[in-house]
């Protein structure tokens, strides 16, 4: 999905989420218009998401102590609104109001709606969706950072402050540290793919060890693990660049003359030393497609191969064979289906499954003869 239709996305949840908060508000929820709301809030994290947002934003509204110094519509112009859906070039400026008329769910702005100040049950609700969807995912606010965690298995999408988006994969870390001169984004492990949301003046800033990655509206992936860093970019263009950690905050920006500079579909990979590999042209869709359910290898270890299958499954496979864990394929695979992984290695590598339980694939070589023959 492009930063457009990401931010494009983010808006329209944006109006569902007032439009189920105004309904809570003004009336009773009937059974079947609880249990859409609570469909609704479990499709997406992102509609939970905002629907804290929308909340928090009026309770703060509620609180605002100086209404009456706000000067009040004359008559002339009252009669001229800006609509959320309507023509604004025909609206007064400073003229706010919504829409009258029958409402439902799929056009939440089409309703005027009173405003109260009960929103207890709207956070409880929101809050306590939040909890049994995001179970595994842990994101938590320090001073002026947020950290979010997803354990082995949990694979999590989330709206940033800015509109942004990030895919987070299993068993990974990063920090969020949102200042008024860049986004910048510490990845402690793991892998994340970043749907930017464009900002010249504000660039986003992706820290993985010593690797620095800059963009102001693009899509790219990043991964860190004991091997090193690895960037993907899928849209738009990156400047990767090397600098300690902790300057990273206060550094100059990069440009192309001073730093790495990669464009669609390609990608660099930098060692824990600090140094690069050439840039390699790859099928950019096809290496983050981890984050739509597959998983794309060529010419990996099977070793590999199962050390990312153990990532986002609770079933774990374990290669017991070494000459097997060393021996190099490709193919492309369900991410939730470890079994056509095993199947195709069983068919391709004469290996035999030398234990399975419900949790666990151990895998072995083919049995041998005592000459060093094959047993078919």
């Amino acid at each position: 999905m492009s930063s457009d239709a990401q931010i494009e996305n983010r808006r329209r949840t944006a109006e569902q989420a007032a439009f189920w908060l105004l309904t809570l508000q003004s009336e009773e929820l009937s059974t079947a218009q609880h249990a859409e709301l609570i469909d609704w809030l479990r499709e997406s994290p992102l509609h939970i998401s905002e629907m804290l947002r929308a909340s928090l934003v009026q309770r703060d509204l509620a609180a605002f102590k100086h209404w009456q110094r706000i000067a009040r519509l004359d008559d002339a112009s009252s009669g001229a609104v800006i609509a959320l859906h309507g023509n604004p070039t025909a609206a007064a400026p400073n003229a706010v109001a919504a829409p009258t008329g029958p409402a439902t769910p799929s056009d939440p702005a089409a309703r005027s709606f009173p405003v109260h100040h009960h929103l207890r049950s709207a956070l409880l609700l929101a809050a306590g969706v939040a909890g049994l969807c995001l179970l595994g995912m842990l994101a938590f606010t320090r001073l002026d950072q947020t950290v979010l965690r997803t354990q082995l298995g949990e694979r999590r999408e989330m709206t940033l402050a800015d509109s942004s988006v990030v895919d987070l994969a299993p068993d990974s870390e990063l920090v969020v540290r949102y200042r008024t001169r860049e986004r910048l984004i510490v990845l402690n492990h793991g892998e994340a793919l970043f749907h930017v949301a464009k900002n010249p003046s504000r660039p986003f800033i992706v820290q993985a060890a010593a690797t620095r990655v800059r963009a102001v509206g693009t899509v790219f992936n990043v991964e860190r693990g004991d091997e090193g860093v690895s960037i993907t970019v899928v849209e738009g263009r990156v400047s990767v660049s090397q600098q300690p950690a902790p300057a990273a905050a206060n550094s100059p920006a990069e440009s192309c003359a001073t730093a790495l500079c990669l464009g669609a579909d390609e990608q660099v990979s930098i060692s824990p030393a600090g140094r690069a590999t050439s840039v390699r042209k790859v099928q950019s869709e096809a290496e983050v497609g981890w984050a739509s359910g597959q998983l794309v290898f060529e010419n990996e270890t099977i070793a590999e191969i199962a050390h990312r299958f153990n990532l986002y499954n609770r079933t774990q496979i374990q290669v017991l064979d070494a000459d097997l864990a060393a021996r190099r394929i490709s193919g492309i695979f369900r991410v939730s289906d470890p079994e056509s992984f095993v199947a195709f290695i069983q068919s391709v590598a004469g290996a035999q499954v030398a234990q399975r339980d419900s949790n666990h694939i151990a895998l072995g070589s083919q049995a041998r003869t005592s000459n060093g023959t094959v047993q078919q």
